[in-house]
């Protein structure tokens, strides 16, 4: 287990801090601390629920996305039927979770992802189940009043659609194609390279990243760069290993881009690696976990990962990047839980407050902050 005594400066610090506390007003101290990770209470939820996705535009505009209410009903000794259930957004605002319609999306769905750029402006993607037994991509955008349905290519409905809106712009990825809305349309930037896909980054039209195997049943790792006019393929440096599942990426620069995920063996053990501009390689990650499931960027640029704790369990696993190198960041255990699996991560704008969400073996989903 992890400890930490403060120093006699650190000390006189943290006493400074409760008196500032106590008096009402903002604590520095208690600001600056990261992992100290608190309950966040969540509304009522249909049984079989499912939380997917966090994102924070500020920490009045804290966004989860998820489903509830989804059934299987065995039919048979290996066959069953699955009655989809009804999709989850809620907003974090004065202290309560806020819910807004879903136009054509009210029932029979689930939204696997959100993304914030603003207090008012979010999107989220997922999936809308139609009464023939199919299903459809669903895409719709908040602008402070509501949401509205945004149309999709029609190549999205072959294959899902993804959904990446940042500072780089909104970015949509069909089994085919790449897009970049435009503010009224989608306009297509490049054809998807010939690789089974695990993960991928888009940080401009000229510099896109897309990780994963030359085919579904190979393990190697190989990576594609988009440079505006062709893909190119860039080896991946990595220990000879069964197989490598990468969960998340972010691309910060030309120079500079992260994935995270697991390598499947026996004990499984978790995956940093990093472009440097020149090459792909594989990075030391502290001791203690056995997955990392999301890396982002938070205040001054610092990038925290999260995954799974196989030391202590019911704690989140967090790291940070600092000086050059990984470093394990302590944690709170989540209450009644022997086991917690982080699942996002968002970084509150201007505070710097972390947020996360995951599920245990016993329980439904669970919603952490340390803001």
């Amino acid at each position: 287990m992890i400890s930490w005594k403060a120093p006699p400066a650190a000390a006189a610090a943290l006493l400074i801090a409760a008196g500032l506390t106590a008096a009402g007003l903002a604590s520095p101290a208690a600001a600056a601390a990261r992992g100290d990770f608190r309950t966040v209470a969540l509304p009522f939820f249909w049984p079989s629920n499912t939380l997917s996705d966090i994102a924070a535009a500020s920490s009045d505009s804290v966004w989860i996305s998820g489903h509830q209410g989804e059934w299987y009903i065995p039919t048979g000794p290996v066959d069953g039927k699955t009655i989809p259930g009804n999709p989850v957004v809620r907003r974090w605002q004065n202290g309560a979770w806020v819910e807004y319609d879903l136009p054509n999306l009210r029932s029979d769905g689930r939204i696997e992802d959100v993304d914030a750029l603003g207090p008012e402006d979010v999107w989220i993607n997922g999936t809308r189940y139609l009464g023939t037994g199919g299903s459809e991509p669903y895409m719709a955008h908040f602008t402070g009043s509501g949401f509205t349905e945004v149309a999709l290519p029609a190549t999205a409905a072959d294959g899902g659609a993804a959904l990446q809106a940042d500072d780089s712009g909104i970015w949509l990825t069909t089994a085919a194609d790449i897009y970049r809305w435009t503010g009224t349309t989608w306009a297509h930037v490049a054809a998807r390279p010939d690789v089974y896909q695990h993960v991928s980054s888009i940080r401009a039209a000229d510099d896109i990243w897309v990780l994963g195997a030359a085919t579904i049943t190979e393990t190697e790792l190989v990576a594609s760069h988009w440079d505006g006019r062709t893909w190119q393929r860039v080896p991946v440096r990595q220990p000879p290993v069964e197989a490598v599942t990468l969960l998340d990426m972010i691309a910060l620069s030309p120079s500079d881009v992260w994935a995270v995920g697991s390598r499947y063996q026996s004990p499984a053990t978790p995956v940093i690696l990093h472009w440097d501009g020149t090459s792909w390689t594989d990075t030391a990650v502290p001791p203690g976990l056995d997955a990392l499931t999301r890396i982002v960027k938070g205040e001054n640029g610092t990038l925290w990962a999260l995954g799974h704790s196989k030391d202590e369990p019911a704690k989140p696993g967090l790291i940070r990047y600092s000086g050059g190198t990984w470093e394990r960041v302590p944690t709170t255990a989540v209450p009644n839980r022997i086991d917690f699996k982080a699942r996002a991560l968002a970084v509150v704008p201007g505070t710097g407050a972390l947020w996360t969400l995951g599920t245990g073996v016993i329980g439904g989903p669970v919603v952490l902050t340390d803001g």
